[in-house]
């Protein structure tokens, strides 16, 4: 509390009015000899217990007070706050001074009406911690009461804005006081009762974070009659109405400060006291006025201490500032801001806390204020002295009349927006841009795409979109890493930014994908495609010469589409990019490709393909044909199962153009559990037969297929409902398979393996994973890929590829398969250099079951 005279005018003529109260309570007959058990937990100074078992502190002197006026008899019960609380849910105590009222504590307890005290809490730091905020609290150890209400309030804002804090639950304030003090916590969340009676004793001092406002009451049992808390209301009533009653000589004596110095000095008493010696007509009229003016005071003090409490205690900036602006009054978030006690900042200007340009711009609109006399509210952007961030006020600022004949003072009530508002742009970067390359995202560029494709005020001329597709980048992440990836990203971000001219947009559209909106770029349209391709050229070589860590080589596939504002819609014109780059990608990707008509009937004929390979299972279109395998002696020892499918019009589809929508679409997953059941139950029918009972078949599984996380439990329950012999399936896999994500590959592996299936690895040579896998995986068979077997005979590097493999497999014990043999010399080029199993025209085409075994 200010000690000047100029501020207790303000407290007397402007915050007077505030403090005014009506209070009004009922009565109810008091219970005379009443045994009340009360709970007591060390919380000083409103509650703990005396050396002799005692009630004391604020809350439990007033109690005593009350028991004795109504003539109750007291039994303390001690504990710490939790088990107080359980205790007083179950009825095992009658009353728990010093209970702050929630909704959730009014559910499980019964509360009078006339709160004791008003409280609220806050934090405190070390005096070498500078915590302002409550976003400072990111990393930090708090330490808070368990159970408390300060402990629900703070961990529910810091999971609001996904604030990363410690909690070191304690027993008391003053445990946690003393975890700050030693070093086990940064902080402490305490009633600030408490904080200003001890934070001194550990070396503590408060921070501006002040929260929860609460009002204290004596909770009870929801089994005590109602009866006593209408007596407690009652009493407190009277209390408070008397400001020589217990109440206010209790609140007194317990204040963290000195009593406030008598106003009336005793040597005027004893004068009074010889006056009325000699002046007994006197003495009661000069009584009368003494007790009048006292209690006036008193009533005043008080309202001042209730009004400085709560000024202090709102989350704003309250000054008062003289006609020649100078600092009045301050409350303590002024003092907090300007890092000095209220003392040092009065009968100074801004110039001394404030840089000269924000004390100039301040000064400008307070001198305006007290000129026109009228409230503003204006949006202030000012610098403190030692620090270079601009902080952001909204500032409500009104002539202020002090005393009658006297010049109107300015009063200010500021609101800091800094945090919130550098919160706002972070929100907004992050719902715009990428978080990994910092370039727009998806969202941002559709928003400019509108603008672009907008008839009415779209941009005069043609715009181009180009899509830009790392070709291959599932390689860096596969063979390098996730973070090699990034970074190869964060290279292309920034290499595509540094080609383009600022009314140009880049976005990251998703993974590898980037979109880049190019406006202006001519009237015609001839004109316009020559510069989109120039700058899709120098894209493609920017991309080309960038090198990861590990100098893989880099190259990107980019699709076209220019557009005018003529109507076309964002979808559409994206969707041609698309098609556009699709067909860049076709090409052997490294090159770009404009969007034309051509490109849109492919891209409907393959829709229209889809849409009949949706139905080809229901309609019994799809067929499984077989491919035998022989071994050197000319034996057969099991087939192939191939996939085929007839469409009504289209005729025989051919696999390469039907498996590969299947896997992007997903119907390669029930499509491939129905070649297993046909093949299981091929199985089982040839187990029957002993001329068949040994022949294997070889299913071809999709990696697709294979990732599904019921695939084991499909297979396992297949082979029991067929009956079919695990030991005669061959499930073949492709290398791109086994480096997607290896560890969860080989698991499923293993587990079939456990069940006695097989696995072959088809196309080996074409990918491109290292050969470390062999020797991990439980491998039986490796295919040869035909691509290699053609040539064989002609082509020196595949002969010593071919050769190279099958010495390789025979050092690994695996069983070697030659796929695509069609010529004799083939067959004994391979079985001279050790390869004794075949698969090819040579000894039969694909063909369905019925006539396996009649053309061999």
């Amino acid at each position: 509390m200010q000690s000047n005279r100029s501020t207790k005018h303000f407290k007397r003529y402007v915050l007077w009015p505030f403090a005014l109260l009506t209070l009004s309570g009922g009565s109810a007959v008091a219970q005379a000899d009443l045994a009340l058990r009360v709970g007591v937990y060390h919380n000083p100074p409103k509650l703990f217990a005396g050396e002799q078992g005692q009630i004391r502190g604020v809350l439990g002197e007033l109690l005593e007070a009350m028991a004795q006026q109504e003539q109750w008899q007291l039994e303390s019960v001690h504990c710490d706050f939790q088990q107080c609380l359980t205790l007083l849910e179950q009825g095992e105590i009658d009353l728990l001074p010093d209970v702050a009222w929630s909704e959730e504590r009014a559910r499980r307890f019964a509360f009078h009406n006339e709160p004791v005290m008003h409280s609220w809490s806050q934090l405190y730091q070390a005096t070498d911690s500078r915590v302002e905020a409550i976003l400072d609290l990111e990393q930090r150890r708090v330490a808070v009461v368990d159970g408390s209400i300060q402990q629900s309030y703070l961990a529910a804002v810091t999971e609001r804005f996904d604030i990363a804090v410690t909690w070191l639950p304690v027993d008391s304030f003053a445990a946690g006081f003393q975890a700050v003090a030693s070093g086990e916590a940064d902080l402490v969340a305490s009633n600030h009762l408490f904080g200003d009676w001890r934070a001194r004793d550990y070396g503590l001092r408060e921070t501006p974070i002040i929260f929860q406002p609460s009002r204290l009451f004596y909770a009870a049992s929801p089994l005590l009659s109602a009866d006593v808390l209408e007596r407690i209301d009652v009493v407190l009533l009277g209390w408070k109405d008397d400001i020589n009653s217990v109440y206010y000589e209790t609140l007194s004596a317990w204040r963290s400060q000195s009593a406030t110095t008598n106003l009336i000095p005793y040597w005027v008493w004893w004068g009074v006291g010889f006056l009325v010696c000699i002046l007994l007509a006197a003495v009661g009229a000069s009584a009368l006025l003494r007790r009048r003016v006292a209690s006036n005071r008193a009533k005043l003090s008080t309202n001042e201490n209730l009004l400085t409490t709560i000024l202090d205690s709102v989350d704003a900036y309250i000054y008062i500032k003289t006609p020649s602006l100078e600092y009045r009054y301050v409350n303590r978030q002024i003092s907090e801001l300007f890092q000095q006690p209220s003392d040092q900042i009065l009968g100074k200007r801004d110039e001394a806390f404030f840089d000269s340009a924000s004390a100039a711009e301040m000064a400008e609109v307070d001198q305006q204020v007290l000129t026109s006399g009228k409230k503003i509210t204006v949006e202030e952007h000012n610098v403190l002295q030692g620090e270079d961030r601009v902080r952001t006020f909204l500032s409500i600022k009104m002539p202020l009349e002090m005393a009658p004949g006297e010049a109107p003072c300015l009063c200010g009530i500021s609101t800091e927006l800094t945090e919130y508002l550098e919160m706002q742009s972070r929100t907004h970067h992050l719902a715009f841009y990428d978080a990994l390359t910092g370039l727009p995202n998806r969202r941002l560029l559709l928003e400019s795409l509108a603008e672009a494709t907008n008839p009415e005020g779209g941009p005069c001329g043609f715009s181009a979109v180009l899509i830009i597709d790392l070709d291959n980048f599932r390689l860096v992440n596969d063979i390098q890493g996730h973070e090699s990836g990034d970074q190869l990203l964060i290279n292309v971000a920034q290499h595509l930014k540094q080609q383009l001219s600022e009314d140009a947009t880049v976005a990251r559209f998703s993974s590898d994908e980037f979109v880049v909106q190019v406006n202006g770029l001519g009237e015609r349209q001839s004109d316009a495609a020559a510069n989109a391709e120039r700058l899709a050229r120098q894209l493609l070589d920017t991309v080309a010469q960038l090198r990861n860590d590990r100098a893989l080589p880099i190259s990107a596939s980019i699709g076209i589409t220019l557009f005018d504002s003529a109507g076309q819609g964002v979808n559409s014109v994206l969707q041609q990019a698309d098609m556009a780059l699709q067909q860049a990608k076709a090409a052997g990707g490294n090159t770009l490709r404009f969007f034309n008509v051509d490109m849109q009937t492919s891209v409907l004929e393959r829709a229209s393909l889809e849409g009949d390979l949706h139905q080809a299972l229901a309609r019994d279109e799809l067929a499984l044909h077989y491919q035998v395998q022989v071994d050197h002696q000319g034996a057969t020892t099991g087939v192939e199962a191939l996939l085929r499918w007839y469409h009504p019009q289209r005729g025989w589809v051919s696999p390469g153009t039907f498996i590969p929508l299947a896997e992007e679409n997903g119907l390669i997953v029930p499509i491939g559990y129905w070649v297993l059941q046909c093949a299981c139950e091929q199985l089982a029918k040839w187990s029957h037969q002993p001329a068949y009972a040994g022949l294997t078949i070889s299913v071809n599984v999709s990696s697709v297929q294979f990732q599904q996380p019921e695939f084991v439990r499909d297979v396992e329950g297949l082979l029991a409902q067929t009956q079919a012999p695990p030991g005669r399936l061959v499930l073949e896999v492709t290398e791109s398979l086994l480096m997607r994500e290896p560890t969860r590959v080989r698991n499923t592996m293993l587990k079939l393996r456990a069940q006695g299936i097989r696995f072959a690895l088809d196309d080996f040579g074409t990918g491109y994973s290292s050969l470390s896998y062999l020797k991990r995986l439980p491998l039986d068979e490796l295919k040869i890929d035909q691509s290699f077997i053609r040539e064989l005979l002609t082509d020196k590097t595949d002969a010593a590829i071919v050769d190279t493999t099958i010495l390789l497999a025979v050092s690994l014990g695996l069983t070697v398969v030659a796929e695509g043999v069609e010529k004799k010399e083939q067959l004994d080029w391979l079985k001279g250099h050790g390869c004794y199993r075949y698969q090819g025209y040579l000894f039969g085409r694909p063909t369905p079951i019925e006539y396996l075994f009649e053309t061999y």
